[in-house]
């Protein structure tokens, strides 16, 4: 791995049992996303800080860790950014999920909190209301912003749509907003949102080819047993990866005879913009 937008799994692990969870997390998630928000109770996030500062440094996975932090407008953010102060600038900590982020101004005022951190974007924004998903354009072109992602749980209720699958359809629209607004920022590809039901691997399978299918890379996940199916999910399949280095083969082919493009044996054609799409692959399958 060489970027977080590499990282296909990321398993949620609550704040509290950091200490205990972070190396099991890391044998099965390509990324880990300590929780400080929604998995603390608001009484116990001083005693959670205090307790990431004594296990992050004692962290030698191969995973990535993000710390998913409070909104900005609250009190909780400011001293989350304070606990994770050393913590980043160590190295322990690649970057932080915000939650609940609503605004370009939020982000301004994030991103000056941050500042001790350096210039490198660290804040991956997480979109949970239709006010945000409104405004993504604005969210993800605003500095600081290493990338969006949407919070579906909250943005579910926000949009009160019915639980579960028959709320699906009334996603779409926000998820190819989060697509769109990524890319045309130059921001990577969103990471998925959690499937809640962690006893449904079939279901869990189908929404993420859903994603995939949509522009997303990778999904949240709330039990390591969601990793493996995530993983294979989002990664390319053998058909695609073979696709790839048919395509790559005929593009050093063109090159050879000054072609712009032609036509594979099973009738696909190969352009610039076809060789792009399969390097895309083949760069994936070797990361």
């Amino acid at each position: 791995m060489s970027a977080l937008e590499d990282a296909l799994a990321w398993l949620y692990v609550p704040a509290p049992r950091a200490g205990e969870l972070l190396a099991k997390a890391a044998s099965v998630a390509d990324g880990i996303v300590v929780d400080l928000e929604d998995a603390v109770h608001p009484r116990q996030r001083p005693a959670a800080r205090e307790h990431l500062a004594e296990a992050l440094p004692s962290y030698d996975g191969d995973a990535f860790v993000v710390v998913r932090v409070n909104p900005v407008s609250t009190d909780d953010f400011a001293a989350d950014v304070a606990a994770l102060t050393p913590l980043v600038r160590a190295g322990h900590v690649s970057a932080i999920r915000v939650a609940k982020m609503e605004s370009a101004a939020e982000v301004a005022s994030a991103w000056a909190a941050v500042a001790e951190w350096g210039t490198e974007p660290r804040l991956i924004c997480q979109l949970e209301s239709a006010g945000a998903v409104a405004r993504a354009h604005e969210i993800a072109s605003a500095e600081g912003v290493h990338s969006i992602m949407l919070g579906e749980a909250d943005l579910r209720a926000d949009l009160r749509l019915p639980r579960g699958a028959a709320g699906d359809p009334g996603l779409l629209l926000a998820r190819q907003t989060c697509v769109l607004a990524s890319r045309a920022a130059g921001l990577p590809s969103p990471v998925g949102s959690a499937f809640t039901d962690v006893a449904d691997a079939d279901g869990l399978r189908e929404t993420s080819l859903r994603l995939a299918a949509l522009g997303f890379v990778g999904r949240s996940c709330i039990h390591p047993r969601q990793a493996a199916v995530v993983r294979e999910s989002f990664a390319p399949s053998p058909a695609d990866l073979d696709w790839a280095r048919s395509v790559l083969a005929e593009s050093g082919a063109q090159d050879g005879d000054d072609n712009a493009a032609s036509v594979l044996a099973d009738g696909s054609f190969v352009d610039p913009a076809i060789v792009r799409q399969a390097e895309r692959i083949a760069a994936r399958v070797g990361r």
